[in-house]
């Protein structure tokens, strides 16, 4: 009976009948959802992130349940679970050293950077195993990317009083005050999620039939005037050649390349035209230089850390603590602010955990996000769909991870999860009631 209902819950996004779904299912995707207001629980008068509590209860709920573990496939031991294992072992190793593993900032870094990335990394293939829970999870991305589309436009263009929560409105709430921001109240954290969701979601326009193809429309262009209004350069670069990347990689959507171009360009001059004032913000935020010259000098604070400590750096999270020590006056550019992360993930975790830590990391990154943006799959097939949202949403968060300290859990998760559900079929044996991700379709063993 348990194989013949894990059979049913792997219908296609088309299929005859209704899925009951696991409850840990909901647990991660409502957690998934619930973590754009990760961070500011205060605000919201809550004494714990109702995230974190679905997070937990659903990694329980998951561990108790046999069918999971056993229709869906078993996990194979790759070479990226033991990158992932020595990573979070260093890093651990480091803030136990170092102090922080004990304090909020320290912990929580240790969690929404690295733990919880890699566990949906992980667990994705099981979690997600069926094609009516990747579809759950295309619905509710392109919800909250409706969400967080509105939120962007009302936060930037009125009417204000529509945005929720109200602490988005805070200037003394976050950072980036001005731009839209959202929730996270950070506006490079918004564009990311904005641009991810609307991958999403164009996925979700191809998948789905009636209303829901035409809201999923909707969101995609939703989410593209919201990563425009986040005023983040980073992210306005990694989503352009997201999606160019994503149409190269497809030989059906190489022909509209040129249209998607054009219709982005018109659209961008149309905003830039009607939108009283937008022109010049964009203008300005495009051609600002301080965000440039901090950069600058955390990085380069960054490698004198190295310098002085190649192989264990300065301790997990203890760059803030320490960095005005190694920050210099240089020639051509300002000393603006040294109380900051440095701006660079992979220089971040050479100067706190050394030069291991750093190649680590980097191998992690290769064999998770990167691997599944260069795996080659079969045309046509649900695969090749979430192997383009993995292309897409790597490329993007491609450049944050080089230009920013990417400290966000969404975006950071979401990038993980994709790529998880994109090389599941190298992350598991089938089972006896698994779901052919290269295929779609249902298989059962002799047993």
């Amino acid at each position: 009976m348990a194989v013949q209902a894990t059979t049913v819950a792997g219908a296609g996004a088309r299929g005859t009948g209704r899925v009951r779904l696991p409850a840990y299912v909901w647990c991660f995707v409502g957690s998934l959802v619930l973590s754009v207001f990760s961070g500011r629980t205060s605000e919201l008068g809550l004494p714990i992130g109702p995230d974190r509590v679905l997070f937990g209860l659903g990694g329980l709920l998951l561990l108790l349940d046999p069918v999971a573990w056993h229709a869906h496939g078993r996990l194979r031991w790759r070479a990226v679970h033991t990158a992932m294992l020595a990573m979070l072992a260093l890093a651990g190793w480091s803030a136990l050293g170092a102090g922080t593993l004990t304090t909020p900032l320290g912990a929580f870094a240790l969690l929404d950077r690295l733990l919880v990335p890699f566990l949906l990394f992980c667990l994705a293939p099981v979690v997600f195993a069926t094609t009516a829970a990747r579809d759950l999870l295309l619905k509710a991305l392109t919800l909250l990317g409706l969400y967080l589309g509105l939120t962007a436009v009302f936060e930037s263009l009125g009417p204000q009083s529509l945005v929720w929560p109200r602490y988005v409105l805070d200037e003394s709430v976050g950072i980036n005050f001005g731009r839209a921001r959202g929730p996270f109240v950070a506006s490079e954290a918004m564009g990311m999620a904005l641009a991810e969701c609307g991958f999403a979601a164009a996925l979700a326009a191809v998948r789905f039939r009636t209303w829901w193809r035409v809201l999923s429309v909707v969101v995609v262009g939703l989410t593209a005037v919201g990563v425009l209004l986040a005023l983040t350069r980073s992210v306005w670069v990694g989503t352009a050649v997201g999606v160019v990347l994503a149409c190269l990689a497809s030989r059906r959507l190489r022909r509209w390349l040129p249209a998607v171009l054009g219709a982005a360009a018109v659209a961008l001059l149309l905003l830039l035209a009607v939108v009283p004032g937008l022109q010049d913000t964009v203008g300005e935020r495009a051609g600002t230089t301080r965000s440039v010259d901090d950069r600058a000098n955390t990085n380069a604070a960054a490698l004198r850390v190295v310098d002085a400590h190649p192989l264990t750096g300065v301790g997990w999270l203890r760059f803030l603590d320490v960095g005005e020590d190694y920050v210099r006056q240089a020639d051509d550019y300002p000393v603006t602010n040294v109380n900051i992360e440095v701006h660079n993930v992979v220089l971040g975790r050479a100067a706190e955990l050394g030069l291991p830590g750093a190649a680590l990391w980097v191998l992690c990154a290769a064999l998770g996000p990167v691997a599944a943006a260069l795996r080659r799959v079969r045309e046509g097939t649900e695969a090749a769909q979430w192997r383009l949202v993995a292309i897409a949403a790597t490329a993007m968060w491609l450049f944050p991870v080089m230009l920013s300290p990417n400290p966000y859990p969404l975006p950071n998760f979401l990038v993980w999860l994709f790529a998880g559900i994109a090389l599941r079929p190298r992350l598991v044996d089938p089972g006896p009631a698994a779901v052919d991700l290269r295929t779609g379709a249902g298989t059962r063993s002799a047993s």
